[in-house]
């Protein structure tokens, strides 16, 4: 896969005042699972400071903060409930816990926690030592791309659940973590016999983003593509909507979604600025210059300018 089709984040390590770049592709981002379906699954533990761990339960509540777009005329937004960092103080590590994050004043520590048949297997991930408390960005920037990108665990394409990744062979379950050309050949062990880590899959979602020109939303029959526009329910109530655009299957790839978005994306003549203003405005915001002129041209004009250049009373 090529460079393009991969998540590139450059990390910087205050360690020794280096960026270090962190890569995955667009592919193995389908079967590793994101900090919001962790929080939401009580995969994280998180103990020490309490002042520190607010701080990074701010940053990592922004990171994760998915919503459903708003329909025309429906005018409550529906929020999706936001699991957050506070909820995992101190949680003791269970199965079900994947991940713990230590915030103490001289050391920050985050370490997985893989579980078997025979006992759970601590990593520690990363750590951070002396970090300077007056200039945190950075720092929590790191640990939620680590927990974020990290592939100690993936999710099996055959049996949809989530396994150590020392289990996975081309993300299936498997019997070994190594394989000669042969055995790759071979039928992988039964689904049912790899240990499985206590995890929702369908927690993951990788797809959903807002605030580009095209906005995507996962939902639970489709994936679907938004434009932001303004309607006019009453004259002079204006109200800020999401037009769904066009659909893909819950099966479609990540790829598959970036690619449709880009398309739609080159397709849309809205956002655009306005031709006096130059302010940039939504479909149900503005209207064709070419109405108000008398030469030809794909310009818009907003609602604003109409009438203060032109005379429109609305």
């Amino acid at each position: 896969m090529k460079v393009v089709n991969d998540f590139i984040n450059n990390d910087f390590d205050d360690n020794n005042g280096e960026f270090t770049t962190l890569r995955i592709t667009c592919m193995k981002a389908d079967f590793i699972p994101t900090v919001r379906s962790l929080l939401a699954q009580n995969a994280i533990s998180v103990s020490g400071d309490e002042a520190l761990i607010t701080r990074l339960s701010s940053v990592l509540r922004h990171k994760t903060h998915v919503f459903k777009p708003n329909a025309i005329y429906d005018y409550c937004p529906h929020e999706r409930q936001e699991p957050t960092l506070i909820d995992s103080i101190n949680r003791p590590i269970t199965e079900q816990v994947l991940y713990s994050i230590e915030l103490l004043p001289e050391r920050f520590t985050l370490t997985a926690h893989i579980h078997s048949a025979t006992g759970c297997d601590s990593k520690t991930i990363h750590t951070k030592l002396n970090p300077n408390l007056n200039l945190l960005g950075n720092t929590f920037n790191a640990i939620y791309r680590r927990l974020d990108e990290s592939q100690l665990f993936m999710i099996c394409r055959n049996c949809k659940q989530l396994v150590s990744a020392e289990l996975c062979n081309s993300d299936t379950c498997a019997s070994t973590a190594n394989h000669t050309n042969s055995d790759k050949q071979s039928a992988h062990q039964p689904c049912s016999a790899t240990f499985k880590q206590s995890f929702d899959t369908r927690l993951v979602d990788r797809i959903s983003r807002y605030g580009d020109v095209v906005s995507v939303f996962k939902g639970e029959e489709q994936i679907e593509f938004y434009i932001s526009s303004t309607d006019w329910p009453h004259p002079h109530t204006p109200f800020p909507c999401d037009e769904m655009i066009d659909t893909l299957p819950l099966s479609a790839t990540l790829d598959e979604v970036n690619a449709l978005r880009l398309k739609l994306e080159a397709e849309q003549r809205y956002p655009a600025p306005c031709y006096h203003c130059k302010v940039s405005y939504n479909d149900g915001d503005a209207m064709d210059l070419a109405s108000f002129v008398d030469f030809d041209t794909d310009a818009i004009v907003c609602y604003g300018c109409a009438s203060e250049q032109y005379g429109i009373v609305y």
